[in-house]
């Protein structure tokens, strides 16, 4: 699971050179408003979710679709499971939020690392993807996320943020602005998706994600994101619990003049050292050491 990119695919073009796909004729279904729509509440300024929710931009693509409704059912039945992710994700959502609005992209992303690593910076999977935004060492390589002995900048929450971030926007661009297709080429590369589509060309068959022979992982893939989304954007139809996140930052930086020990570190900013290390955990040592001064 995770950024599986660049694996028998060609190193992708620069960002003004993102090639463009032939596209056959797209089915278009009907496409009919959320069951259940998200309303304002007045509280947009004070919780991060009501935030999430106002800017949603990929819901009319997931109503009435019966992958995204099983997959909305299956997370229905865990929503323990949520809960707990939700609120795991408290210390990064502000800032990926942020970065997500800086950019306008759709919030939806913001719920992206709930299905790669579970909102686990530490997450490492058996195709060597690592961190929230599960990237593979070749394509955090390609991103500039150096990967050391000390520091591995994939596990870095700000550094991974922004590159994942202009992977997704990169992935928009070569799939003629498609998110879902983006998405798709995130998880399978953008290669798989690339040869799919001209499989469907060639048999003068619709090209849009739905319509794709894709891996099973990467056609459960996109529908878990959709899923997920339905649940946060409705979470009392679904007896979800989302505890409260502060629409407001939850740490800065702090430059570093020299390398130094988190367990110092800690000591002298007064604050529990596993709470720092889940701000920092791209420092594999445990030393603030061969990765950003800060």
């Amino acid at each position: 699971s995770g950024c599986l990119s660049y694996q028998n695919t060609t190193q992708p073009a620069s960002a003004t050179t993102a090639p463009s796909y032939q596209r056959a004729p797209v089915v278009q279904e009907p496409r009919y408003k959320p069951s259940i729509m998200y309303e304002a509440t007045g509280e947009e300024d004070t919780d991060i979710w009501q935030r999430v929710r106002q800017g949603f931009q990929l819901q009319s693509l997931s109503d009435n679709n019966p992958r995204v409704d099983h997959q909305r059912l299956w997370f229905a039945s865990r929503s323990k499971s949520i809960e707990i992710i939700s609120e795991r994700s408290s210390p990064y959502m502000y800032y990926i939020v942020e970065s997500l609005a800086a950019r306008n992209m759709p919030l939806e992303l913001a719920l992206l690392p709930m299905i790669e690593s579970g909102y686990n910076p530490l997450a490492y999977s058996t195709s060597h993807a690592s961190g929230l935004w599960q990237f593979i060492p070749s394509t955090g390589r390609h991103f500039k996320l150096t990967q050391s002995h000390w520091y591995d900048g994939r596990r870095d929450i700000m550094a991974s943020t922004q590159a994942a971030l202009d992977y997704l926007e990169y992935l928009h661009r070569m799939f003629d602005n498609d998110w879902l297709l983006a998405l798709a080429a995130y998880n399978a590369g953008e290669g798989t998706v690339g040869r799919a589509i001209q499989r469907n060309i060639e048999r003068n068959l619709p090209t849009d994600y739905w319509n794709l022979n894709l891996p099973d992982e990467t056609q459960a893939y996109v529908p878990k994101l959709l899923a997920v989304a339905q649940l946060i954007n409705a979470p009392d139809a679904y007896g979800l619990a989302l505890a409260p996140i502060a629409n407001e930052p939850y740490f800065t930086q702090v430059a570093l003049k020299q390398q130094m020990n988190i367990s110092r570190l800690a000591q002298l900013a007064r604050v529990q050292e596993d709470e720092l290390v889940q701000l920092n955990p791209a420092y594999k040592q445990g030393i603030v050491m061969g990765g950003p001064k800060h």
